[in-house]
């Protein structure tokens, strides 16, 4: 989606590396996002798109006033929303009700805490492998210019850009359909290569290799000279 939610390469919101940057968390509460946002999809609890695409539904001003993991909160309770587990309101009332004096209510599932464990501790499955490609490794393309109404997994900064192909990483549904549930063919994904300059201009800095995959609905051939 373009617009508030898609900040990669803008001025004016800081450095990405940071000291402390690679910290998963910083604050106990942080891990239990995680925790509940996890068990939201592993219960089938939620409804309606997940995860970015969700999350780009978030009203501006509210999505640059939040923190990393206060999004990924607002997206857990708007998705259990959606599949009708909580009512709208109801994390609001039962905030009141603890600070009232209320217990905190508290359950085990011993069950839904092994398919926990197994989710976070083994690695998805690979990406189909992709037998027939427009592009192959060392080709340059083009990505499209595009304005997206709806969420897409194409960076705003390499719009327009020249890069090369990587290498193909295998095949994927599109984001654009896939992410609402909507019929989608997967087709081949490429990790592309972009000279910095080329992004973002010469800033006096070493120039870096910026890599991002990309799916082949994003891209174009680049005319030969």
């Amino acid at each position: 989606m373009d617009g508030t939610h898609d900040l990669g390469g803008m001025h004016g919101f800081g450095a990405v590396v940071t000291p402390d940057g690679d910290a998963v968390f910083h604050e106990p509460w942080e891990a239990r996002v995680a925790a509940l946002y996890l068990l939201v999809g592993i219960g089938r609890l939620g409804g309606g798109p997940s995860g970015r695409a969700l999350r780009e539904s978030m009203a501006p001003a509210d999505y640059l006033a939040a923190s990393y993991y206060e999004r990924w909160l607002w997206s857990a309770e708007r998705s259990l929303e959606h599949g009708g587990v909580i009512e709208p309101g109801e994390v609001e009332r039962m905030m009141e009700r603890l600070e009232a004096g209320e217990p905190a209510p508290s359950g085990a599932d011993p069950e839904l805490a092994r398919r926990a464990v197994e989710t976070v501790s083994g690695q998805g499955p690979p990406l189909p492998r992709a037998v027939e490609t427009r592009f192959a490794a060392g080709d340059a393309v083009r990505v499209r210019r595009m304005r997206p109404e709806r969420h897409t997994r194409c960076p705003r900064y390499v719009r327009g850009a020249v890069g090369r192909v990587e290498r193909v990483q295998g095949l994927d549904a599109l984001p654009e359909l896939a992410a609402y549930g909507e019929p989608a063919t997967p087709e081949p994904v490429y990790a592309v290569a972009f000279d910095s300059r080329t992004l973002w201009g010469d800033d006096g800095r070493p120039p870096w290799t910026v890599l991002v995959d990309l799916w082949e609905h994003y891209l174009e051939e680049v005319p030969s000279a």
